[in-house]
């Protein structure tokens, strides 16, 4: 074979050789191209149990954390990638402190060939706190009313406390724990199982507290009404030198409810005793209500309020013109009544002596008079806070004569 064919035999093998390596480069791109993929994936956070062993709490979702890759590689191995295939954590173990902390994220399962190009974050940001647990009360929040005739007893929840754990300043935030019940138009007591209820200051509801129980037993009793009068109850004097010139109670009635046992045999109800000892001056203050066993009031929160006028005693002299005849027979008449004063000295509350003569009567009794003159003795109407010393005079003569 010659030297020229040899060569030209040789130039064509090396040039189909590359030829082959072109193409299959060419289809091998074509087929599997190097492309870019973002992919999000959750974050894991872990040893979360040695929050518990520091008395530590996180605040906010331990599952809200997310990272984003943008990867790049071949396409047929980034088809095989997602979020099961790459795992993200972040070790809370070497940040347990109170307050935020930013804690790294470390990915793996990132196949080879794969390189990671950008990532949304290299740390999540945690905030911790100190977790508790505190027992607090459940009230009662009733509204509506009852069929007309009957009212509310006070509820009974069970159970009447709850038990709360968590982060400390969210638990801090919580003013009141609440069921709400409705007894509107009901005639019978009232039996519900109620969700609870945990407000702050603004009647908020707040959440990320753990509960013992989600849920109340409530009863409420519904009974029969009756309104009766209120008897203010003093113990004691006032100083002396001084009287109860008036007392007074603010209602002078109170809407109350019980059994119907309790309710027939009621018939008033005492305030608590009010000490007036040693006493000088006028007094209005909230008084409470000695209940009988059985009674309740309707209104819890009503106020009611003692007005008791507490005024000097004084002495005093008056001259009264004024009189009166009564129960003298239509046959009969006073020929010329004298016109004369009547001279009183009188002890007793200064306000009310102030205005004697709009506050006593004078008169006499004529019921058994006869005709002629006679003597008969001066009577005086007043109120019982008066007391008189002295009467000039205490009789007056009368001139009685018969109608023509």
């Amino acid at each position: 074979m010659s030297k020229e064919r040899i060569l030209r035999d040789t130039t064509i093998k090396i040039l189909s050789v590359i030829f082959a390596t072109l193409l299959w480069f060419y289809v091998i791109t074509e087929q599997n191209p190097v492309v870019p993929k973002d992919i999000t994936i959750p974050v894991r956070i872990v040893n979360l149990e040695a929050l518990n062993r520091n008395n530590l709490i996180m605040l906010g979702n331990t599952n809200s954390y997310y990272i984003t890759l943008k990867l790049k590689g071949k396409k047929e191995v980034l088809d095989t990638v997602n979020q099961n295939t790459i795992d993200a954590y972040a070790d809370i173990s070497n940040y347990l402190v109170k307050g935020e902390s930013a804690i790294p994220v470390i990915v793996n399962g990132i196949p080879e060939g794969i390189s990671v190009i950008s990532r949304s974050q290299h740390n999540i940001k945690v905030s911790l706190d100190k977790k508790i647990v505190v027992q607090k009360p459940v009230t009662v929040n009733i509204s509506g009313n009852p069929k007309g005739g009957l009212a509310n007893l006070d509820a009974v929840l069970t159970p009447s406390e709850v038990v709360l754990t968590g982060a400390e300043s969210i638990i801090n935030t919580v003013e009141t724990i609440k069921v709400d019940v409705d007894i509107a138009g009901v005639d019978l007591s009232v039996n519900k199982k109620l969700p609870v209820r945990l407000l702050d200051e603004e009647g908020k509801d707040v959440a990320g507290i753990q509960l013992d129980t989600q849920w109340i037993n409530v009863n409420v009793p519904i009974a029969n009404t009756k309104r009766v009068p209120i008897q203010l109850i003093l113990e004691g004097e006032p100083a002396e030198g001084f009287v109860i010139a008036s007392k007074k109670i603010q209602p002078t009635e109170i809407l109350v409810t019980g059994n119907q046992d309790a309710l027939d045999s009621l018939f008033s109800v005492n305030t608590k005793k009010q000490i007036i000892n040693n006493m000088a001056a006028d007094i209005t203050l909230a008084v409470m209500l000695d209940l009988p066993e059985g009674i309740q009031l309707v209104n819890t929160n009503e106020q009611i309020n003692a007005v008791i006028d507490i005024q000097k005693v004084i002495t005093s002299t008056v001259d009264i013109s004024t009189m009166e005849f009564r129960n003298l027979g239509e046959k009969y008449f006073v020929n010329d009544a004298p016109a004369r004063n009547i001279r009183l000295n009188v002890r007793g509350p200064e306000e009310l002596l102030e205005d004697i003569e709009n506050n006593i009567t004078l008169y006499v009794d004529l019921a058994n008079a006869k005709e002629g003159s006679a003597s008969y003795e001066i009577q005086v109407i007043k109120s019982p806070l008066v007391e008189i010393l002295e009467l000039e005079p205490k009789s007056i003569g009368l001139d009685i004569r018969i109608r023509e």
